[in-house]
């Protein structure tokens, strides 16, 4: 596991399945690579990527998150991009798009398999020419901000069935991570529940807290 301090651990466990992972960060850290992380929800995807982001940039370089299945799909394009004023009749200033906010550091798009078709077209053009234009805009605009996506879908199903661009997968594939769940981790459960018990204790001022033997067992054989 990492050895930094206690309010900075972002991943836990000492398991051979995350031990992988911790290998694959590793190796990506330090590249430009595109990387994509799969695995179930709750994996820790986001933790992950932050933790190549820590890894490989330095101190202070910005870290944006994108949920691109939590922003409208009529707004997105214009909160990746940004856009020039009267790009549209609400467009009253110029607005810096999430790539621009990114330069030098990362830009993780969680749940990259839910964008619409045409902005995953657009998407291809900014990892193929590392450039963008925004919104309204005729100067493209240069970025090397580092591309991390993130999803929970069967893309190659979702490419099967059309709702993904297989050009698109092949840009963002470059670097594979996937994630394994919790449940085939073995012993990293007690490790992460005795992390969150000594967490809360410290926050509320508690006594020394452990888990009993029944607890350890019962979270032991849970199907997580």
């Amino acid at each position: 596991m990492p050895d930094y301090p206690e309010h900075e651990v972002r991943i836990l466990g000492e398991s051979p399945a995350i031990q992988k992972v911790f290998d694959l960060i590793d190796r990506v850290a330090g590249t430009p690579a595109t990387v994509l992380l799969t695995g179930e929800s709750g994996t820790g995807k986001e933790a992950v990527a932050r933790e190549i982001h820590h890894r490989g940039n330095p101190a202070g370089a910005p870290f944006v998150l994108v949920n691109c299945a939590a922003i409208p799909e009529n707004l997105i394009e214009a909160e990746l991009f940004g856009y020039q004023r009267g790009a549209f009749t609400d467009a009253k200033i110029d607005k810096t798009g999430l790539f621009e906010l990114a330069e030098r550091g990362t830009l993780f798009l969680d749940e990259v398999g839910l964008l619409p078709l045409d902005l995953q077209a657009k998407l291809l053009s900014v990892l193929e020419n590392r450039a963008i234009r925004r919104l309204g805009g005729i100067t493209e605009i240069a970025t090397n901000a580092r591309i991390i996506a993130a999803t929970n879908e069967n893309v190659e199903q979702a490419v099967s069935e059309g709702r993904f661009r297989t050009d698109l997968l092949y840009r963002l594939n470059v670097y594979p991570i996937l994630l394994p769940p919790l449940r085939d981790r073995g012993e990293d459960v007690l490790i992460i529940a005795d992390h969150f018990l000594h967490t809360y204790r410290d926050r509320y001022d508690k006594p020394r807290l452990t888990l009993s033997k029944p607890a350890e067992r019962w979270l032991s054989n849970h199907d997580f």
